[in-house]
């Protein structure tokens, strides 16, 4: 992977617009990271009882 851009010829100010467009794409792989690391650390609670299917508020609460 290249680690540098060739800007001859352009303008300062189009260098500075290239350089803060990097870094808002090095911001936006970041959060997308993050997001991703989060989203598998999350850990969901198993229902034991292996029920499959709905369930009826009366089936779950056992009303009398």
């Amino acid at each position: 992977m290249q680690d540098s851009i060739d800007v001859r010829g352009l303008d300062q100010q189009d260098v500075g617009l290239i350089e803060a467009l990097v870094e808002r794409l090095r911001e936006w792989a970041r959060k997308k990271k993050e997001a991703k690391a989060e989203k598998e650390g999350t850990v969901f609670a198993s229902w034991p009882l292996g029920t499959k299917g709905k369930l009826t508020r009366k089936e779950i609460y056992d009303y009398l």
